[in-house]
């Protein structure tokens, strides 16, 4: 009786170690022998970002294939939905490695969510380009333990440092240098990515001089937002500055046209999509979001890659849109190059890479973080104008017009 008990422990641990060590080389096949090239992508697919990941992936996939693909061989595109939810993308993630046996990762929207996956890349051995999470917790950990995340990179500008820098020097530069506001009033909604971004925001426009007459971290699920802008406007505010991706952007723009505090400019996710306008019956007119992407100059990429991802889809692409693309394009590059579906062969290619995407000539990673090189992004600042028009209103050198205030 006994006997029997031990032997099927033993079977089930052997059973176990084959489905470890399945797993682990799932992503490392030999290149010779594999017919395709498997990419898998990760995002939610009823949210904006994660659309825009998934639709980028998809238009980059059939443009390799179409030149021929890499060493004649094709590239096939596997879409696994988070849903924007950490245990959802792990399930998500685990298919895509284990069923449909990409070689590697591209995408996932919300820095929750990619945390929750970065453990698993050292498992599967898989490297993975995050192109939608801002959280710089995440390329801390590829600095902090090189030998276990360096299957982790970002192409995708982190929001501790460098989106909440662009926002201080939007906000210190033009809001105040050029239209000559002084008070500010900062609403950031209470999620990860925004932890550090809010109060280091606040204490930047506090050093240049400025005051921040009203600021808050609110919680996502608020819908009501007339009271919040009740109150800045009694704050005597000059100038509102969002913070918003996960929260209800919809009901806040709404309101916030409704009551008419001050004008409004700075990071709304889902204002970046074309259907914003319809989705708020006209009411974003004068607000500003960055979009990391515009039909802007950016590269000699970007436009045109703009005009073609608009008729293919009929909506303008994203923050995840740009970054995603790119991603796919530099993994296809590098395995070209390599010859090579290992890992330890396209980490050593995306390390060294310089690569002219559509979002800047000379895309590379930080050796010891696998973060962007610094300096290597933009991020335009885009105005929603009459008519649903969308127009880059700075930095200078990617004007498409001029600043309108809003009407009233």
């Amino acid at each position: 009786m006994y006997g029997k008990k031990y032997k099927w422990i033993a079977v089930a641990g052997i059973f176990a170690m084959i489905l470890t060590a399945t797993a682990s080389f799932a992503a490392n096949r030999d290149f010779d022998k594999a017919e395709t090239i498997r990419i898998g992508s990760l995002g939610p697919v009823q949210l904006v970002p994660g659309i825009g990941i998934h639709n980028a992936a998809q238009m980059a996939v059939e443009e390799i294939n179409a030149a021929g693909g890499i060493h004649g061989k094709k590239l096939e595109l596997f879409i696994g939905d988070t849903e924007g939810k950490p245990e959802k993308g792990i399930t998500a993630m685990k298919k895509l490695v284990l069923e449909d046996k990409v070689d590697v990762l591209v995408g996932c929207y919300s820095s929750g969510v990619a945390l929750a996956l970065q453990p698993y890349l050292p498992r599967y051995q898989i490297v993975y380009i995050a192109s939608g999470t801002a959280s710089i917790a995440l390329t801390d950990n590829v600095k902090k333990d090189y030998k276990k995340y360096r299957y982790f990179f970002r192409d995708m500008i982190n929001s501790d440092v460098r989106q909440q820098q662009w926002a201080t020097k939007f906000l210190t530069e033009f809001v105040n240098g050029k239209l000559g506001y002084t008070k500010f009033a900062i609403l950031a909604e209470n999620t990860k990515w925004v932890q550090e971004y809010g109060p280091n925001l606040k204490k930047d426009l506090e050093d240049a001089g400025l005051e921040v007459v009203f600021y808050e971290m609110f919680d996502i699920d608020i819908k009501d937002f007339a009271p919040t802008f009740v109150k800045i406007k009694s704050a005597g505010a000059q100038w509102v500055a969002q913070i918003v991706s996960h929260a209800a952007s919809i009901p806040l723009v709404k309101a916030w046209q409704d009551t008419k505090p001050a004008p409004m400019g700075l990071c709304n996710v889902a204002s970046m999509d074309s259907n914003f306008w319809d989705m708020t019956g006209g009411k974003c007119q004068g607000e500003i979001t960055y979009n990391f992407i515009a039909r802007a100059p950016l590269t000699d990429k970007t436009i045109p890659m703009w005009d073609k991802y608009v008729a293919q889809f009929g909506t303008n692409p994203v923050y995840t849109t740009g970054f995603t693309y790119d991603s796919v394009y530099m993994l296809a590059e590098v395995i070209k190059q390599k010859k090579s579906l290992k890992s330890d062969d396209i980490i050593d290619g995306l390390e060294n890479i310089s690569y002219k995407g559509v979002l800047h000539p000379e895309i590379g990673f930080d050796k010891e973080s696998h973060d962007l090189l610094e300096g290597r992004y933009v991020m335009p600042m885009v105005q929603w104008q009459a008519d649903g028009k969308q127009v880059v209103v700075w930095p200078e050198q990617f004007k498409t017009g001029d600043y309108v205030p809003p009407a009233w």
